[in-house]
């Protein structure tokens, strides 16, 4: 039988493949992402990781049981003890102004908004199909580029952060969970996580398009 996220994968492959070939992912795969978008794109991200908080501490809340909060609780403090610094120390070594990078875009705002509002309102399975179909998107695209060179040496850590070994388990994990939780549901549950799989793609093409607007 046909596992639920391979099966998210197949009907969504179009987005999936649109978001692989992303200007910003082939622009990192061939060397030549311009500072101003890296900078402009490390701001929104950056703000967005405490979107990101609230919604592993939801996730937190609405798990079924010790096991998956206490995997949820470790992907939470590496947001904030170690991403959050991460962000921190490289705007400031960039020397980027965050006010000079307003994210107030519409892409930015479908992302931010859409993950947040169904995280609140959504269910636990809801959670887990928001944060696989992102992070499962990342470490795919991650892997094929952290075989190319980049240059500027925030972009290919950014990169390797997201092709290390940690992120992938982190990832699959997702992958894995997703599956388990979709055996209980019905077609109709299924057929609901799907459409909001293919919004999550829709927006995250949209946000990193965003990091491209003057």
């Amino acid at each position: 039988m046909e596992p639920f996220t391979e099966r998210l994968l197949r009907e969504h492959e179009q987005a999936w493949q649109v978001m692989q070939q992303h200007r910003f992912v082939v622009d990192i795969e061939q060397d030549r992402l311009p500072t101003t978008v890296f900078n402009r794109y490390l701001v929104f991200e950056g703000n967005f990781v405490a979107t990101a908080i609230a919604i592993f501490a939801l996730g937190i809340s609405k798990a079924p049981g010790i096991q998956q909060q206490r995997w949820l609780v470790g992907v939470l403090n590496a947001l904030v003890d170690t991403q959050i610094a991460w962000f921190e120390r490289v705007l400031a070594e960039r020397r980027i102004n965050p006010a000079d990078y307003p994210d107030d875009l519409p892409g930015v705002r479908r992302f931010r908004d859409g993950m947040l509002r169904t995280a609140q309102q959504g269910s636990y399975e809801q959670i887990i199909t928001l944060m696989f179909g992102a992070e499962w998107m990342y470490y795919a695209w991650c892997r094929r580029v952290n075989e190319r060179h980049q240059s500027d040496a925030d972009v290919r850590r950014w990169v390797e952060m997201h092709a290390e070994d940690e992120f992938y388990q982190q990832a699959l994990w997702l992958k894995n969970e997703l599956d388990r939780c979709a055996v209980a549901l019905s077609e109709s549950e299924k057929q609901t996580l799907s459409a909001l799989y293919g919004e999550v793609l829709q927006w995250e093409i949209d946000f990193h398009s965003a990091a491209y607007e003057p």
